[in-house]
């Protein structure tokens, strides 16, 4: 065989096989995307204390919101509400936001939700750098997430939910690249 025949027959394969490969990917059917979608309020920043108007989903997934020296707010886990303008400004950035009523959370599934959350973290194949975990006692559910223009409502701890609500929404934002840059924080290991 010369050289010619079988170089034009390593191409056939080559282009052949990257071919079949991509109509198997087209094939697989997309994952759906968990949550509730929401329109866009924008990101407009206002003063702290500034009224505005109402959100289009509770928790807040985007609009008006906080932009001085505590929005964003650290990443992390905390045993105190953060504000929904400030928080807001984490989710415009990327993040995930992850309120909870401690009134209809369990203590055993909080302790779980805040282990999952926070380094050292509970499942060593997931490290979720992006969120924050917020008591919000006017949550209706007894835990509830938002990212940008998406939400989703749990009545009870959901590792599986939790971990894929984040994985499809974390950096799907106006801003995904933007701070804050710090460490984690974990307010509940400081009890």
């Amino acid at each position: 065989m010369s050289n010619k025949v079988f170089v034009g027959l390593l191409a056939v394969l080559i282009v052949g096989g990257i071919g079949f490969f991509a109509i198997i990917q087209k094939s697989k059917p997309k994952e759906p995307v968990i949550g509730v979608k929401h329109a866009s309020l924008g990101g407009t920043h206002i003063a702290r204390g500034q009224s505005h108007p109402a959100y289009n989903s509770d928790p807040p997934s985007s609009g008006w919101h906080y932009s001085d020296s505590g929005a964003p707010t650290p990443w992390g886990v905390y045993t105190r509400q953060v504000q929904d303008e400030v928080f807001l400004h984490n989710e415009e950035h990327g993040g995930i936001l992850i309120t909870y009523n401690p009134a209809l959370l369990p203590t055993d599934q909080l302790k779980k939700l805040q282990a999952l959350f926070a380094p050292p973290y509970a499942d060593a194949t997931f490290s979720p750098s992006k969120a924050i975990v917020t008591p919000r006692p006017k949550d209706i559910h007894a835990i509830e997430l938002a990212a940008w223009t998406y939400t989703l409502n749990l009545d009870s701890y959901n590792q599986a939910t939790l971990e894929k609500f984040y994985l499809q929404h974390v950096g799907q934002s106006p801003e995904p690249t933007a701070g804050p840059t710090n460490t984690p924080i974990n307010e509940a290991a400081r009890r």
